[in-house]
């Protein structure tokens, strides 16, 4: 039991270092903006749209921000916690 209460509190210093937090609040941030950029661009139900000139940007717009939110989220995780994991290897390297 000992063993697991070592690894909840290794997981708990983890997540609570500063570069940790930064890429959890970047990745939370970049999601709730491509969500609202992509409820404030969805395709209007009126079916054909007489102004195609702006309704292809707006397209485009949406398309790209639904790819976003995912993937912006997605690359902030990697990149602190492979940051983090990297440093802390080569702590134990030194030791």
């Amino acid at each position: 039991m000992a063993h697991k209460s070592r690894v909840f509190g290794d997981l708990l210093d983890f997540v609570s270092s500063s570069r940790s937090r930064s890429a959890v609040t970047l990745a939370a941030l970049s999601f709730a903006i491509c969500h609202c950029v992509v409820l404030g661009t969805e395709p209007a139900f009126s079916g054909v749209t007489t102004d195609l000139d702006a309704e292809i940007p707006r397209q485009i717009i949406h398309f790209a921000a639904e790819l976003c939110r995912f993937a912006l989220p997605l690359g902030f995780m990697v990149a602190g916690f492979a940051t983090r994991a990297k440093a802390a290897r080569s702590i134990q390297r030194k030791r």
